[in-house]
């Protein structure tokens, strides 16, 4: 394919298409960093410090949801998730290069509806972003074979362009990537990226093409006979003798006129590959009639084709030892590396799948969230949970005073929660009535329970010790949802849950400890502001906002039930923590098929697939 290639599938074209893609979709993320990070990006900054600066912005801002359309909305955005004092540095450089890219991009966002004149001022910002600190951007955007034909060629779609009327900015777009298709960059070069091109270094050529070129090395193929020479077939139509007649040429004649070919064909390079297919159809084939002559010559004389390596890598292959899946991870870092603080949550990672346990806590690997993520499961678990602790302090400050006021308690707080998370206008109108059924749940319950509450603590953190040895202590840390303190002295701890509750047993057998250690704690006194005192009630509270919007479920009731419990879960974590904390265990990887840890982000570290159910193999 020497023709050439569509110039929007040149670097040139492709740098087009993507400028104007990312004004017309308002520099969302993904069209954004397409942009950025092309090769002919840089708006007068040295290359390395553009990349480095937007690499900064798109861990600081661009993953998960989208922020809002604009570049002032991306300054935010890098504001915002640059707050902390040492990165003012960065933050610099990363408002330096949306500055710089600002002023590369000029007048464009705004003539995106005024066909006539987006056309010079898209042609103005791509030069302008071409532009590095050392070289002009049009040199550069119109470097190589195809860049004269394209600024030809986009010259003749000015003439068109100027006549068009008014598009919807949407629009546009999808028209100049058609007219840009519309033009052939003819470089003599096969298109990269286009599946099935033929390498830009391979030509396959017919028997006439090959004789008027030369080339390093040749290969010709189907050597077999009725392929090469074809097999001499008078035809459905007519008999050789009837071919004489008319004066047409015997069958035969082409074999002469192919052998040539042949020969013209191999001695036109230095190195020649003749191949042929042993089978073809599933039936043995027969060597072409000249491959055996000429075998036959060069054996008389003592020598022989030599034989291509190629052709022995299949059996290579096949004869290669086998492969054995590779084992089990189970790194084991010194005392020093491993964390001295763990999460309640990473005590049920501990128990689950070690291995992940040291991917997020010694290793410090954090997944990054997609480029443009929908809103999920875990921002609605936080828009609720934040909703509900608003609402339970204002109740415990204004105090129960019956449901319509604790309903306009409700929906301020609900508003106030949404305000703070600031979900696109699409997903607040989704949840807004989602958070009214959770909020006609809560005031029945808090209707119920609120004649036994002296007074309720949100978000309350707390630490406790939870094993030690030498100078070495391990750290146990929690957030409760919600402690309310009871008429009686007693203490009840509720969990807000948006997913699936854990299954019953879980909080037995150590799959889901965070309520009973959360008991532990607040008996051991471990709460900020909460002095140390008896648990009587464990439960959870699942708020889904659907249908039902929530449920109550009671995970222990009862001061000696709920103790019990407790020390239980207490005792087998420390003597967990203990063991991977205060020793040298190693970090195993799924010790306990039965038990599958959260999410599993870690899984493809350990290279689970590699070794999951393959290890008796070994």
């Amino acid at each position: 394919d020497s023709a050439g290639e569509p110039f929007g599938e040149t670097p040139a074209g492709g740098f087009l298409r993507l400028l104007l893609r990312c004004v017309a979709d308002g520099f969302a993320p993904v069209t954004l960093l397409a942009l950025v990070k092309h090769p002919l990006a840089a708006a007068g900054m040295d290359r390395f410090a553009w990349i480095s600066a937007w690499r900064a912005l798109e861990r600081a801002a661009l993953r998960g949801p989208r922020p809002a359309a604009g570049l002032n909305a991306l300054r935010e955005a890098a504001r915002a998730g640059m707050r902390h004092e040492k990165q003012a540095e960065v933050l610099a450089r990363v408002l330096g290069a949306v500055d710089a890219l600002a002023e590369a991009v000029g007048p464009l966002p705004a003539l995106m509806a005024d066909p006539a004149a987006l056309l010079d001022a898209l042609m103005a910002a791509a030069e302008a972003l071409a532009t590095t600190a050392e070289r002009d951007g049009g040199l550069r955007l119109y470097a190589g074979a195809e860049g004269e034909p394209l600024a030809l060629h986009i010259a003749a779609m000015a003439e068109g362009f100027a006549h068009l009327p008014a598009l919807p900015p949407a629009q546009f777009p999808g028209l100049f990537e058609a007219a840009l298709a519309e033009g052939v960059a003819r470089s003599g070069r096969a298109a990269r990226g286009r599946p099935g091109a033929p390498h830009p270094r391979v030509e396959i050529l017919g028997l006439l093409e090959a004789r008027l070129l030369s080339f390093d090395r040749v290969i010709l193929g189907a050597l077999d006979e009725s392929i090469w020479p074809l097999a001499t077939d008078p035809g459905p139509w007519m008999s050789r003798p009837m071919r004489k007649e008319f004066g047409l040429p015997e069958p035969e004649a082409r074999i002469g006129r192919v052998a040539a070919d042949f020969l013209l064909a191999a001695c036109s390079a230095p190195e020649a590959v003749l191949t042929r297919a042993v089978k073809r159809g599933g039936a043995p084939t027969v060597p072409a009639r000249w491959l055996v002559r000429l075998e036959t010559f060069l054996r008389g004389q003592g020598l022989d084709l030599p034989a291509s390596p190629a052709a022995g890598w299949a059996q290579a292959l096949d004869a290669a030892p086998r492969v054995v899946p590779c084992a089990r991870p189970a790194p084991s870092p010194p005392l020093d590396a491993r964390p001295l603080r763990l999460s309640l949550s990473d005590v049920a990672t501990l128990l689950a799948d070690p291995y992940a346990l040291y991917a997020k806590r010694v290793l410090d690997l954090k997944r990054l969230d997609a480029l443009d993520a929908d809103i999920g499961g875990p921002d609605y678990g936080e828009l609720v949970h934040s909703a509900m602790a608003r609402f339970i302090r204002a109740l415990d400050a204004e105090g129960w005073s019956g449901e319509p006021s604790a309903q306009a308690l409700f929906v301020q707080a609900m508003e106030d929660a949404l305000a703070e998370h600031g979900p696109r206008p699409a997903y607040a109108a989704f949840w807004r009535p989602r958070l009214r059924r959770i909020g006609h749940f809560a005031i029945a319950e808090e209707s119920r329970a609120r004649g036994d509450i002296l007074r309720s603590h949100v978000e309350t953190d707390g630490r406790i010790i939870i094993a030690e040895a030498g100078d070495r202590a391990i750290a146990l840390t929690a957030r409760a949802d919600r402690i309310d303190i009871l008429r009686d002295g007693t203490l009840a701890i509720l969990d807000y849950k948006t997913g699936a509750l854990p299954k019953k047993t879980e909080p037995e057998n150590g799959g889901a400890p965070q309520l009973p250690l959360e008991a532990w704690m607040a008996l051991d006194g471990a709460f900020r502001d909460l002095p140390p005192g008896e648990v009587s009630r464990l439960a959870y509270w699942r708020l889904s906002g659907g249908e039902p919007p929530g449920a109550s479920e009671m995970v222990r009731e009862g001061v000696d039930a709920v103790a019990t419990l407790a020390s239980l879960n207490f005792d087998a974590a420390a003597a967990l923590v203990g063991r991977y904390l205060l020793e040298r265990r190693p970090f195993t990887a799924r010790p306990h098929p039965q038990r599958a840890p959260r999410g599993g982000e870690y899984d493809h570290l350990s290279r689970i697939a590699e070794w999951a159910g393959a290890e008796d193999l070994e």
